[in-house]
């Protein structure tokens, strides 16, 4: 990992690989991801088969430091470790200045 779990905010998108588990019926296969404990489905490529690694990309909607866990909105919310993340792409935050100080 290239990145601390700091560095992420809410809004990024993050991709995590996945492994094909097997294929269902309508072009979605079944796979494992690491450090989730449930059962997940996604559409799939043609052609694609047990064993393959697909990645599956989503933004973040909760970040837990703490334990080094993040949160991300692919399909339905799943939390994985950060060390599961192989791919972070931030989004484009613009700064606003403030008009009136309050002091």
């Amino acid at each position: 990992m290239a990145w601390k779990v700091t560095d992420i905010n809410i809004g990024d998108e993050v991709a995590i690989t996945v492994t094909v588990l097997r294929m269902l019926d309508g072009a979605r296969a079944s796979v494992s991801i690491p450090s989730y404990a449930f059962p997940h489905s996604m559409p799939a490529p043609k052609r694609t088969e047990p064993g393959d690694e697909l990645e599956l990309r989503g933004k973040v909607s909760r970040i837990d430091a703490e334990s080094q866990k993040v949160t991300l909105k692919a399909g339905g919310l799943i939390t994985v470790d950060a060390d599961a993340i192989t791919d972070w792409t931030p989004v484009a935050r613009t700064t606003t200045a403030l008009r009136d100080e309050v002091r």
